[in-house]
């Protein structure tokens, strides 16, 4: 078997599925993992990045949030706080969330308001970026 069983888990959904993946590369604390078929059994933790998927003749970036990965078997199995695929992401609406964020960070709030503008304005990093990678791959 030269292909990987992928499986990308999100709390609302199974964002995505598919036993015909070539490669999976994702963030992880210490760097970006590649995992290719028979891959040798992993779990780790990963952390909010961009993850690509090679298939056949098609290469697929999502921005994940935070979780886990595990490898056994060709079987990748990947628990993440968040999972958005590049086609789903809106320009205008990815710089609205960036700019509210910033106007939020400007007033100096504190304790879950601070932490919550800068979340927001680290996905909206993030998902500019998947953008941009899926509009360069076009």
């Amino acid at each position: 078997m030269n292909t990987l069983n992928l499986e990308l888990i999100t709390p609302e959904k199974i964002a995505f599925q598919d036993s015909e993946v070539l490669s999976v590369t994702v963030p992880s604390e210490d760097g970006q993992i590649g995992i290719l078929p028979h891959h040798t059994s992993l779990l780790a933790k990963l952390t909010d990045g961009e993850m690509k998927i090679v298939k056949k003749n098609e290469e697929l970036f999502v921005a994940i949030g935070g979780g886990f990965i595990e490898v056994r078997n060709n079987k990748v199995t990947i628990l993440v706080t968040r999972a958005v695929h590049a086609r789903e992401l809106n320009e205008k609406e990815i710089l609205d969330a960036q700019k509210r964020a910033q106007e939020v960070l400007k007033t100096k709030p504190t304790d879950d308001a601070f932490v919550e503008a800068q979340n927001l304005y680290r996905r909206s990093l993030l998902d500019m970026k998947v953008l941009r990678r899926r509009m360069k791959t076009r």
